[in-house]
């Protein structure tokens, strides 16, 4: 009884809502888990007492769903162990600044001197889809010398794309890590298509 004026000021509560179909949504999607709770706890009896009387049966295979279609270079997925890849590459070349926000700035970041051609807002991108394959763009940091080759064009997912090296050299010691870069449409928005860094 105790539980149940609680419960009932919830459910009044849920129901006047702005939106009652959230509330109801919501009501609905506990009364399915608690109408499904016997069948789970029925159905894993059953099963513990099939396998005590000796009777195996096979697990059965669960099925797998398709890949999800990606329409935009920028949503595919990095490679597994990327994030400590980049974060080992950004900690090699953090470097103290006293005019940086935070107080540091990145030598791993690539460094493009400006020309006279015009360029998009995104004219690293651009400069990097015109470059031929083979070749290594070099900067020189605060404390570090890097270097960006293109190594390869290949189609990742569907998309034309950039294999690309980054490369850190500080003294003897030195950090990498690899780059992608795949032509295509940004996003739902984009009016048209150019190089989009994927990671």
């Amino acid at each position: 009884m105790r539980t149940l004026i609680p419960a009932a000021g919830c459910v009044a509560l849920l129901l006047a809502l702005p939106t009652p179909t959230l509330g109801q949504g919501f009501l609905k999607r506990i009364a399915d888990r608690i109408v499904e709770a016997p069948k789970q706890v029925g159905g894993e009896a059953a099963s513990a007492d099939m396998s005590s009387a000796g009777n195996a049966t096979a697990p059965s295979t669960a099925k797998k769903a398709p890949a999800p279609e990606i329409k935009y270079p920028s949503r595919m997925p990095e490679p597994d162990g990327f994030a400590a890849v980049k974060k080992a590459y950004d900690d090699f070349g953090k470097v103290r600044c006293t005019s940086c926000e935070g107080g540091h700035a990145y030598d791993g970041w690539a460094v493009f001197p400006r020309d006279g051609n015009r360029r998009p807002f995104d004219g690293a991108r651009s400069i990097l889809g015109d470059l031929p394959i083979g070749h290594v763009h070099r900067w020189t940091g605060a404390e570090s010398k890097g270097s960006l080759t293109i190594v390869s064009e290949e189609l990742v997912g569907g998309f034309r794309c950039r294999q690309l090296l980054y490369r850190l050299t500080k003294g003897s010691a030195s950090a990498e890590r690899p780059g992608l870069m795949c032509w295509g449409y940004a996003n739902q928005f984009s009016a048209s298509e150019g190089w989009n860094e994927v990671y």
